[in-house]
């Protein structure tokens, strides 16, 4: 085979490197290696060519820096990507950009690792927190003002994953089959508009295949309609290890293997380009989309060596709190007495007691897990927030009801203690394989839980290295406890009480423990013995442990779950029955909710529905918060339930300033501004993707997954199919009233040629007839009213969102442009307005039962 030049359509962009110079300077060789990472987050530097090291940093949702989970320098948590895209609003989504573009120049990074523009095709995606949407258009235009946002500060983005990874089942194998009309019209879509509208310096291709064809080395991908159809200039960077061989990837216009040790590109690429399969002007095209990256960030002026700065600053504590009250939606809210007055906001005045219940009140769940984690700031938690604001006069009770957990509980540093007494456990690093020999390194772990990607201290070895963790954990009751440890690598466990012979907890040293989906699939299964423990008498926990994979990730989890009482449900509805009003938050965590597996049901975990209408049935004046990253099923919230819940609310994973943010809404302080971006099934089997979610495995060929629902996902299918979803896209409730006037268009017949330089403009006023703040979102859906091919009965184009002070009026206006009525024309592989009628549905979601105004356009 023989390579095809990408190199002549790079431009030079200007900057402090001479790009000429810089491949003059650079050997054949150089340029291979170049192009692939130097450590986890950097590129490798050549200074005698004037070329400076490149650091990126896991985004989206926070600058992480160099570390991993929990390990990173702390930093500003925002909310996750599915909050954001309940506020639909571009504009605060550009303040989110312009708060991140801020931290990663803190973080010496010149790149962040985001944002995530997938579609939520199902909602049991594992990533489903991470993404903004179901819909392509409103992904596309919040991803498109975050990235002209962040790129203001001279700091790259990588819009992920490019394209269809949008579950996390089988993601390193599996391959997409998806007609050309739903890749371009919803998969591709978001994508396209962060790169035409946002102006996208870097994109990161996915894990999975494509057409047969591993996005990574996908040529149709990223040269024919990326570069070629789209214009992008910028540079394409693989996600973590997922890159499968040089010629493919190089060809296609992978510009960069990431991260460390080079698997690919490096010496395998110099031998392709010596075999013939790759030629030396296609790497100058490859070197100079990263130098030209390097030149727009100013690589070689803010040097990445200098230390990662935390700053905590309260105006952007301010608008992470004002981002997640935007993205909160309130699901339901109804009156319980004959006085006709919703549950919510909950009055203060008079209010002498109040339940709190649920385990997600008194541990923060403000972000999923994966990539999108990171150490935020000090934050509060539900209860305490809820506490403080009810003041010293009202009481609190709380009880947990429920638990959750996936896997044993990580233990707090509180519940640790070193061999010397101190809080944490030691920590002895060795390097090597001889987890018995002398250590290098010994110091003390605060969490029970240690993970590292490249991030061991310099004096260790990341790809070779062992450790011994001692110390013990002091229960706090008496009775059994469930001791557990998942392991990247072998691994050996003893648990002791006093003078009790060591109990065996796992003895795996030769690593043949099952591999599962912990740790993006490298951690062991769960081990767990049960060990009885008397309150205050610590437990003596000696582990050994070595890493395994020699991509520098290493991590080893150890957990203790404490005995459960028999009567957790009952006392939370005691506590709700005798309480003026109970606030229940249910939901997920970062365990069931994290890259690298899907979940496998929409229920919540555990007892939580159970918990819910029990405690409903004990005290109708509920509330019940979800603090769930994606949909979950919620038979209580149905109407024609026995004992409905009255008021529902959401604001999925809402990052450090959650649990304040939630606090206004509930209080009345602020209005619920956010809007569903995801359609709420009533029950997992009326998804679209259901009957085919679970990809086709045969021998000898990679795992098969069909796009066989086509173009109808989300409420396109539920519309289609007439299936009644819990909630519709769009759906949220305001505090106030707002009167809507019979809307107008500019016009209501024009040619499609015409429509781009005129677009027709929807007008409408709004004005809130009560006496408090209010929000709404105009919504625009078009439905063609004959078309001759298939198409969803509407499609969401255009939306406006409005906060209006009480007894405010303001004007809206929408404009619609060909791309509002156009669909993808197989036959001639090019868009197409297709002449005839046109609906214009004005409305307050995408319930049919929610149009405001229907205006018939006629396009020739």
């Amino acid at each position: 085979m023989t390579g095809t030049s990408t190199g002549a359509r790079r431009g030079i962009i200007c900057g402090v490197i001479d790009i000429d110079a810089a491949l003059n300077a650079l050997s054949l060789a150089d340029k291979c290696r170049l192009v692939a990472g130097e450590t986890n987050w950097r590129t490798k530097a050549f200074p005698e060519a004037g070329i400076p090291q490149l650091k990126m940093s896991d985004g989206p949702t926070g600058i992480r820096g160099e570390g991993h989970g929990s390990a990173g320098t702390p930093g500003v948590a925002v909310p996750a990507g599915i909050t954001l895209g309940a506020s639909w609003d571009p504009d605060l989504l550009g303040e989110i950009g312009d708060l991140l573009g801020r931290e990663a120049v803190r973080k010496r990074a010149h790149v962040l690792l985001g944002p995530t523009v997938n579609l939520h095709r199902t909602p049991i995606g594992g990533r489903t927190f991470e993404c903004y949407s179901e819909d392509p258009e409103l992904s596309g235009a919040l991803a498109a003002s975050y990235v002209r946002a962040v790129q203001r500060h001279d700091v790259a983005v990588t819009v992920k994953h490019f394209v269809c990874n949008d579950t996390e089942i089988d993601r390193m194998t599996v391959d997409v089959d998806v007609d050309e009309r739903p890749l371009r019209e919803l998969y591709l879509r978001p994508f396209e508009r962060a790169v035409k509208e946002g102006g996208a310096w870097g994109i990161m291709t996915a894990y999975n295949r494509v057409a047969g064809e591993f996005a990574a080395q996908n040529r149709r991908l990223l040269t024919d309609i990326l570069r070629g159809e789209w214009g992008f200039d910028g540079f394409a960077v693989s996600d973590w290890f997922g890159v499968h061989e040089p010629v493919g990837a190089a060809n296609a216009g992978l510009t960069l293997e990431m991260p460390a040790p080079v698997r690919v590109y490096g010496d395998r690429l110099l031998a392709a380009i010596e075999a013939g399969s790759v030629t030396e002007e296609t790497v100058d095209g490859l070197v100079r989309d990263l130098l030209g990256v390097m030149n727009r960030t100013k690589a070689d002026e803010r040097n990445c060596d200098e230390p990662e700065l935390s700053i905590d600053d309260p105006a952007e504590r301010a608008l992470t709190r004002r981002a997640a009250i935007g993205g909160t939606v309130l699901l339901r809210n109804e009156p319980i007495d004959s006085s006709g007055h919703p549950v919510l906001p909950v009055a203060l005045d008079g209010l002498a007691s109040m339940a709190v219940i649920g385990p997600n009140a008194v541990i923060d769940r403000s972000m999923g897990g994966g990539s999108a984690s990171l150490t935020p700031f000090d934050h509060r938690t539900l209860l305490d927030a809820l506490s403080d604001r009810v003041g010293p006069d009202t009481d609190v009770r709380y009880e947990p009801g429920v638990r959750i957990d996936r896997l044993t509980p990580i233990v707090r540093s509180a519940r640790l203690r070193t061999p010397d007494g101190a809080d944490g456990l030691r920590l002895e690093y060795v390097n090597g394989t001889d987890w018995d020999a002398p250590a290098t390194i010994d110091t003390v772990t605060s969490s029970s839980m240690i993970r590292f990607f490249g991030t061991t201290p310099d004096e260790i070895d990341a790809t070779a290295f062992g450790a011994r963790v001692s110390g013990s954990f002091v229960p706090e009751i008496d009775g059994p406890h469930e001791i557990g440890v998942v392991s990247t690598g072998p691994v050996t466990m003893t648990a002791r009480t006093g003078d009790g012979d060591p109990i065996v907890v796992v003895d795996d040293p030769d690593m043949l423990l099952p591999r599962t989906r912990e740790f993006f699939g490298y951690g062991s299964e769960e081990s767990v013995a049960t060990v009885e423990c008397r309150a205050g008498e610590p437990v003596h926990l000696e582990v050994k442990w070595r890493t395994s994979a020699e991509n520098g990730f290493a991590a080893l989890r150890i957990g203790v779950r404490p005995p459960e009482p028999s009567d957790l449900i009952d006392r939370a509805v005691a506590a709700a029955a005798e309480a003026d009003v109970a606030v229940v938050v249910v939901g997920t965590n970062d365990e069931w909710e994290t890259e690298g597996f899907d979940r496998e049901v929409m229920s919540l975990p555990g007892r939580q529905d159970e918990l819910v209408e029990r405690v409903v049935a004990a005290n109708p004046n509920t509330v019940v918060v979800v603090n769930a990253g994606s949909p979950v099923s919620m038979d209580w919230a149905a109407d024609d339930h026995p004992r409905p819940a009255a008021a529902i609310v959401t604001s999925f994973f809402a990052g450090q300033e959650q649990a304040e943010a939630m606090v206004d809404v509930l209080t009345g302080v602020a209005d619920p501004a956010g809007r569903l971006p995801i359609t709420y099934p009533q029950r997992l089997a009326d998804t679209p993707a259901f009957e085919h979610h679970e990809p086709v495995r045969s021998a000898g060929r990679p795992p098969q997954q069909r796009y066989a629902e086509g173009l109808f996902i989300g409420h396109r299918h539920y519309e289609a199919n007439d299936v009644a979803p819990r909630f519709w896209l769009g759906h949220g409730l305001s505090y106030g009233s707002v009167e809507w006037s019979t809307p107008t268009a500019s016009r209501t017949s024009d040619t499609a040629a015409s429509l781009d330089d005129s677009p027709i403009v929807v007008s409408l006023s709004l004005t809130n007839t009560s006496d408090r703040d209010a929000t709404s979102v105009v919504q625009c859906y078009v439905a063609p009213i004959a078309p001759s091919v298939e198409r969803p009965v509407r499609e969401l184009k255009a939306w406006a969102k409005e906060s209006l002070p009480a007894q405010a009026r303001r004007d809206v206006s929408i404009e619609l442009g060909s791309s509002a009525f156009r669909h993808w024309d197989e036959e001639s592989g090019a868009w197409k307005v297709e002449p005839g009628e046109y609906d214009i549905v004005v409305a307050t979601s995408a319930d049919p039962d929610d149009e405001h105004e229907r205006l018939r356009i006629t396009i020739t």
